[in-house]
């Protein structure tokens, strides 16, 4: 009988660390959720106005362009492009999203296709 109860108790022992074990990665995986949240509800404050609403509504499909070269671009269309985008970069940036603006709805109509083409986030 002696030695059934010693059994029981490293069972129950062996046990209770690996719940204490478990319970510390579920801890920490928690802490890991509760900072993503946090990450993900600050960058959501920080969309525009108009791009939470977009995001928001459910009905409306949303196609998302993000120009990844606008010097390049921009570089291509004007000689000064180059010089004025290490002074205002975000200028640059905010001239190329209108143009691109521009030929999509250009391209979209020519096509025969309505769309509300609109630029969100510039400042």
């Amino acid at each position: 009988m002696h030695w059934i109860n010693l059994f029981l108790l490293l069972g129950l022992t062996v046990g209770a660390v690996v719940l204490f074990r478990r319970l510390d990665r579920h801890r920490a995986m928690l802490a890991t959720l509760q900072q993503d949240h946090a990450a993900l509800a600050g960058a959501w404050d920080k969309l525009p106005p108009d791009a939470i609403r977009l995001l928001a509504n459910e009905r409306a499909p949303v196609i998302s362009i993000e120009i990844l070269n606008p010097i390049e671009l921009a570089s291509q269309e004007s000689e000064f492009a180059g010089p004025i985008s290490t002074v205002a970069p975000q200028l640059i940036r905010k001239i190329v999203y209108q143009r691109t603006a521009e030929i999509l709805r250009a391209e979209l109509s020519e096509k025969g296709v309505q769309a509300d083409v609109k630029v969100h986030g510039l400042a």
